[in-house]
């Protein structure tokens, strides 16, 4: 949906929304109106308070966060300040709850606060369609895209130096990068550009990430552990497969995070011919190896060795714990803390 027409959509829809929300029937009747004095989209007043309501139509963390910081200015100008997007993403709202942020989303999810009142709706799906809407920015291939510009979030690139870092051709780049502009995660300089915020790009990235569409093949292999993770990857160093560990083994190379059963390894090719090579015994019931054929070779770009153990890159270590059983959770709110994934700003 177009920004011009969900505002007209959120105009029409939300006297009775918020209505329902405060437990005020009499909002219902009336109509948001537009406020040039107060330098917000609309107003309505409803339960008591009034509410300066600022309509975007993303809720991409970097919209949330741009939003944030001009409702901030207008706080004390007699209302609630109150963000209102067509569905609010998990990393939107994550912004949104840092920032002390209201917000209401016209699927029914909200998340309000003002003197006497905590309303907290969640878990309702989208009412919106995404018919039209641009590829993701965080699709397979044009993820790279957001990696290589985590790998260096200092670095202000220019699109060309992206396309042959990336291997995407101009208008590939061009397009993501559009799209990323639109969702405020990257600042221009001129022809150049960088994350706006490198926490808002990953929490926007891990919104969209899936890690079951990578191929992963499961088995068991006799060994535990550190142990068991030198033990594979030096199998597949024999044979010739390029591979790079993630998950917990990663973590635990990168900070020492609690040991672990489930080894991760990601590795060129189909990874049956991998778990062929090894002797791995498939099975889901007691696995203790995955083996994974990435669905893009991008998620090696930044490997290092650490330990003697090919690893993904940080970023991509902290994507794919989000995703992964045992302490991943864990580990990966850890690795983030530990700033572990990139470091200070120039």
């Amino acid at each position: 949906m177009q920004p011009v027409e969900f505002e007209r959509e959120a105009r029409r829809r939300l006297p009775e929304l918020l209505a329902s929300l405060v437990d005020d029937p009499a909002a219902a009747r009336q109509v948001a109106r537009a406020s040039a004095d107060k330098d917000v989209d609309a107003i309505l007043d409803a339960g008591g308070w009034r509410w300066l309501l600022e309509i975007k139509s993303s809720s991409s963390p970097g919209v949330v966060a741009t939003a944030a910081a001009h409702l901030a200015s207008i706080e004390a100008a007699g209302g609630q300040p109150t963000l209102v997007v067509p569905h609010m993403t998990p990393a939107g709202a994550r912004a949104a709850d840092e920032r002390r942020l209201n917000w209401i989303d016209l699927s029914g999810n909200a998340h309000l606060r003002a003197d006497q009142l905590h309303i907290w709706v969640q878990g309702r799906p989208s009412a919106f369609a995404t018919h039209g809407r641009p590829s993701s920015a965080f699709a397979p291939k044009s993820s790279r895209i957001a990696r290589v510009m985590l790998l260096e979030p200092a670095r202000w690139w220019r699109q060309k130096e992206l396309s042959e870092r990336t291997g995407l051709d101009a208008g590939h780049i061009s397009r993501i990068v559009r799209r990323l502009g639109d969702d405020a995660l990257i600042e221009r300089d001129g022809t150049l550009l960088r994350p706006r915020d490198p926490d808002l790009l990953l929490d926007a990235w891990a919104d969209e990430y899936r890690f079951d569409r990578h191929d992963i093949i499961t088995g068991h292999l006799s060994g535990d552990g550190v142990e068991l993770a030198h033990a594979l990857t030096d199998g597949l160093r024999r044979t010739g497969i390029e591979h790079a560990v993630t998950g917990l083994p990663a973590a635990y190379l990168l900070n020492r995070f609690a040991r672990f059963r489930l080894v991760s390894v990601y590795v060129e090719g189909d990874p049956r011919e991998s778990a062929d090579a090894l002797d791995l015994r498939r099975n889901e019931r007691g696995a203790n190896v995955q083996l994974i054929g990435p669905y893009d070779s991008g998620v090696f770009d930044g490997g290092m060795t650490v330990a003697g153990l090919a690893c993904v890159a940080p970023v991509q270590v902290y994507l794919d714990l989000l995703n992964l059983p045992e302490r991943a959770i864990e580990a990966a709110e850890e690795l983030r803390a530990d700033a572990g994934l990139w470091g200070d700003r120039g």
